[in-house]
């Protein structure tokens, strides 16, 4: 009889604490969701020869506060960013890990689901350390700091890089009038950089439209010459063109863009560009420069 109470008193307590166990492991899947995105893309250009290019193929994978990107580039899988946040309140955030520098507004071209164009106006760097930003009554403040000490050296030891603290800042205040939104930002950082930018998108006469603008005001030639250095880049997207946009942009390169895109779906889009004024690694004018991209995302 005794063994026989131990034996039900053992069983009870098993079935309570499998029930206890399942029920904590479903409020915890209900409590934390992990969200999977990606994309593929293939470039087709015509110029002085045919090439057919997949530019951009990359997964992002993100959760509460954290966040992985990766793309596939030569065969082999690269980290983008691999960072996570803290809000200190609902105004200020530190951000730990690899990282995006605070700098202008071409972080995330890269990414044909961010990017109405086939090219991007220019490259951007992601850097290890520690950012802060801050947001508030549409003033915005993103500070950076990171970058290592350590020489980076080859196989050989010798050092192909210095090591260096780096730092950035960017700041910025927007505004929301008639159904417009516009931003202006001014970004600095350790290597003397300053760089303006103006953004903007709304609906002006039914017309749906974004504009983007970044101006160097530190950009120097070979002769160390102070000289401009800007990209313009924008695109109207009308209603009844049932999914296609015009794009336009320029350059102080003189390099003129322009072409015709559509989103065939929430997932899949085409877009042609056509530049005039780009110039060869040899410094000879392209006749003929015109691309195609096709991407699809999820």
């Amino acid at each position: 009889m005794k063994n026989s109470m131990k034996n039900l008193m053992v069983i009870t307590m098993l079935l309570c604490g499998i029930t206890f166990g399942q029920e904590e492991a479903t409020a915890s899947t209900e409590e934390s969701s992990t969200t999977i995105s990606g994309e593929f893309s293939t470039d087709i250009t015509f110029g002085d020869a045919v090439t057919f290019v997949s530019p951009y193929s990359g997964l992002t994978i993100s959760g509460d506060g954290w966040e992985l990107s990766t793309n596939l580039l030569d065969g082999m899988v690269n980290i983008e960013e691999a960072k996570y946040s803290w809000s200190l309140t609902d105004d200020v955030t530190l951000t730990f890990g690899s990282q995006a520098e605070p700098y202008g507004l071409a972080w995330g071209l890269h990414r044909p689901s961010n990017n109405s164009f086939v090219s991007s106006p220019r490259d951007h760097s992601v850097t290890n350390g520690l950012g802060v930003s801050v947001n508030k009554y549409g003033v915005g403040a993103n500070f950076f700091y990171g970058g290592s000490t350590e020489d980076v050296l080859d196989e050989e030891g010798v050092v192909t890089e210095e090591g260096s603290q780096y730092w950035a800042l960017r700041g910025s205040y927007g505004l929301s009038l008639f159904g417009v939104d516009s931003e202006i930002g001014l970004s600095l950082n350790s290597s003397e950089a300053q760089l303006i930018d103006v953004s903007s998108g709304g609906s002006v006469l039914g017309f749906p439209y974004d504009v983007s603008f970044e101006y160097d005001l530190a950009a120097e030639d070979e002769a160390g010459e102070t000289e401009a250095s800007y990209w313009l880049r924008g695109s109207v997207t009308p209603d009844f063109a049932k999914g296609a946009y015009l794009l336009f942009g320029y350059s102080s390169e003189e390099v003129l863009t322009y072409g015709v895109g559509y989103k065939c779906n929430d997932n899949f889009k085409v877009i042609t560009e056509f530049s005039s004024g780009v110039k060869d690694a040899d410094g000879n004018d392209v006749e003929n420069d015109f691309s195609i991209r096709a991407s699809y995302s999820f």
